[in-house]
């Protein structure tokens, strides 16, 4: 019999979604994962993060096959294989009497985009809990603080398409890394520059992305505010606007030109770190491109002015009419273009909840597990497509309260992450090759249909079965708890919104991808803006000069630690691998000036400390961070360390929130030291 290949797509979006296709022996063996060479856009190449997934995942020897109990304390990964019958019967009967004994608020969902699939994470979990009537966690750590920062200036948060940047004569990375997380758009912004354009990036840190480009400027971290003012300040200054498209389409200029004037390129310097000089040419080169591209994402929202950061940076197209030409603006992800379309409140069914739910905010789940005065108590944690033993800040508050007796602690999972470990009950999860899934994406518009090329090993089992057992185990009478996985992606599909023309259930099944009914390029805003008048409105950019000063560092604290994106992690996925080793580390980017001061050289094993923790990590001395700033690859597991301190690097960020209820752990200040 020969090889059959299943087409499929990545469960990650990082904000790349790559097609790919399954090769399966006829045994039912996985035998290769490759890139769809029949994608525009994945064009046969997946990224170093999942071209070992079969190995790293599917058939890793450390997954996870049976359901584990806890025979251990907490924490310690001590647990005994129980038949998974017994171990949903337990989750059940535990979750039932916490729901009648203390009420369902004091059960704790959590998840996130371990799996981005709708199926997978928005749809049968979901409406188990609204039915259960649990606390309800928003999911804010990631995305939303540059949305509410684009969106009070455009009304949208999405702009031009990533795609479209090969119609630009500059490009302006700003906080972002696409050679590292946005590999298939670098290629893009390649072939603008093989027609003249120029690549700019915007970044504290000399990634790798900042030392491909044509000019790297590295301002203060969370001075990106008073930066784009300063911007302002100069376009307005020299009369680069688009006294035009003002007048017709924005609402505002007079309040952010009397906001810019304060920014002087000397003001600017002073605050951002960037020279006076690089300010102008930076202005003048920006002004006269036609266009000009900036492309954000959503590494800099993660300080408490975050949102302001990105209004500000939403006023320089608009000064300069940007929007009127394809390939100007600003692109930021794609993913809200997906959530209009699709049919997701058919998925989510919230309605079915008894009543108003408890909300926490998944940066302080460290709050709502640890506080014992807390009204109502935690007493049930349940956990799927996530880790948030590593990802959520104030980490040794989370893991306090992880390390309660008295919360039952249930984690989905395909290996022992960190979070598992402090489980009561851990349940096998399917990998992306053993399950039906619909994805969106975070850098494109095509909508993936992920279809099952194996079977589950063992007695893994995928979230929506996980939910759907549990629902007819508490007695849920409501017939979309039988929904299958057919009828979920029926659901999904089931929407007259225009964006969904022509994209049928067989197109996708064949193909394993549509692309959403949308003109390239796009140019959203050069009639109107998303706003009710249809103007931008130029005054919530003017009200970011009142946050635009960065932090100042604690004396105590004099250095600035930023977390980044790894080139073969995705966040905390695939930390536990081999291949994350072959970069040496885990290691923290050090200037030379700072490791002077303290005596340290390049490879020398250091601790990074503050009033929170200390983590050990090996110093990696050079120009990659500017002086008082150093940084560390986010998403490494404690117990993948040698070092009992583990190097996770939420160790040390505080809980605090930007001013869009997001997690400003980028301003997160330590000192260094040699390791004692």
């Amino acid at each position: 019999m020969a090889n059959r290949k299943v087409r499929g797509a990545c469960p990650h979006d990082c904000p790349d979604r790559c097609s790919w296709v399954v090769t399966v022996d006829d045994a039912g063996t996985a035998v290769a994962l490759n890139g769809n060479t029949d994608h525009p856009l994945t064009a046969g190449r997946l990224c170093t993060k999942v071209n070992g997934y079969l190995q790293d995942r599917v058939y890793s020897p450390h997954r996870i096959t049976r359901a584990l109990r806890r025979v251990g304390p907490k924490g310690s990964g001590q647990f005994t294989p129980i038949d998974l019958d017994e171990a949903l019967d337990e989750v059940a009967t535990r979750l039932t009497r916490i729901a009648a004994t203390e009420g369902p608020a004091t059960i704790i969902p959590f998840s996130y985009e371990g799996t981005q699939g709708l199926l997978q994470s928005k749809s049968m979990s979901e409406r188990f809990f609204a039915r259960l009537g649990a606390a309800e966690v928003s999911h804010t750590i990631c995305g939303p603080t540059g949305a509410a920062g684009l969106s009070a200036v455009n009304g949208f948060t999405v702009g031009a398409l990533p795609e479209d940047a090969v119609h630009a004569e500059l490009i302006i990375v700003w906080g972002a890394n696409p050679v590292v997380t946005n590999q298939h758009l670098w290629p893009a912004m390649l072939a603008a520059r093989s027609r003249g354009a120029r690549i700019i990036v915007i970044d504290p840190v000399a990634t790798r992305t900042a030392r491909a480009a044509d000019w790297h400027l590295m301002p203060r971290p969370g001075s990106d505010a008073a930066l784009a003012l300063g911007l302002a300040h100069l376009v307005i200054a020299g009369d680069f606007v688009d006294h035009d498209f003002i007048a017709t389409r924005t609402t505002g200029f007079d309040e952010l030109a009397a906001a810019a004037a304060d920014f002087t390129p000397g003001r600017t310097a002073d605050v951002t770190g960037i020279a006076e000089s690089d300010l102008r040419a930076l202005a003048a080169e920006y002004a006269a491109a036609r266009p000009a591209l900036i492309r954000l994402m959503v590494g800099m929202e993660h300080h408490t002015n975050g949102a302001a950061l990105y209004a500000a940076i939403a006023a320089l197209p608009v000064l300069t009419g940007m929007w009127r030409h394809p390939g100007g603006g600003i692109a930021y992800h794609t993913s809200p273009l997906f959530n209009r379309s699709l049919n997701l409140d058919g998925l989510r069914m919230a309605h079915l909840a008894p009543g108003p739910r408890r909300r926490i905010n998944m940066v302080q789940l460290g709050q709502a597990l640890a506080d014992p005065d807390a009204d109502p108590p935690a007493r049930a944690l349940v956990v799927h497509g996530s880790n948030p033993a590593v990802i959520v800040p104030r980490q040794p508050l989370v893991r306090r309260g992880m390390t309660r007796d008295d919360l039952f602690t249930v984690v989905h999972e395909h290996v022992l992450t960190d979070s598992a470990r402090y489980a009561d009950i851990v349940l096998p999860a399917t990998t992306q090759l053993e399950h039906l899934d619909l994805m969106k994406s975070w850098g494109h518009t095509d909508l993936m249909l992920n279809l099952p090329a194996i079977d589950p090993p063992g007695d893994a089992i995928s979230v929506t079965d996980l939910f759907r057992a549990l629902a007819a185990r508490m007695g849920f009478p409501e017939p979309c708890f039988t929904d299958s996985d057919d009828d979920l992606l029926a659901t999904a599909l089931s929407s007259t919104h225009p964006h969904l023309a022509g994209i049928t259930l067989e197109q996708l099944r064949e193909h394993g991808w549509q692309r959403l009914n949308i003109p390239t390029p796009r140019t959203p805003y050069a009639a109107e803006f998303a706003t009710p008048d249809g103007r931008a409105r130029l005054a919530a950019a003017a009200r970011a000069a009142t946050t635009a000063l960065p932090r100042p560092p604690d004396a105590r604290w004099p250095l600035q630690l930023l977390s980044v994106k790894g080139l073969r992690s995705m966040n905390s996925t695939y930390a536990d691998t081999t291949q994350c080793a072959r970069d040496g580390g885990p290691w923290l980017d050090l200037h030379p000036d700072d490791a002077a001061a303290r005596a340290i050289v390049d490879g020398d094993l250091i601790e990074v400390h503050n009033q929170h923790a200390t983590i050990t990590l090996h110093a990696r001395v050079g120009a990659r961070t500017r002086p008082g700033v150093v940084a560390v690859v986010f998403g490494a597991w404690s117990v993948t360390h040698t070092a009992a301190s583990g190097p996770a690097v939420n160790l040390l960020t505080p809980d605090s929130l930007t001013d869009a209820g997001g997690s400003a752990f980028h301003d997160t200040y330590v000192d260094v030291r040699p390791a004692r």
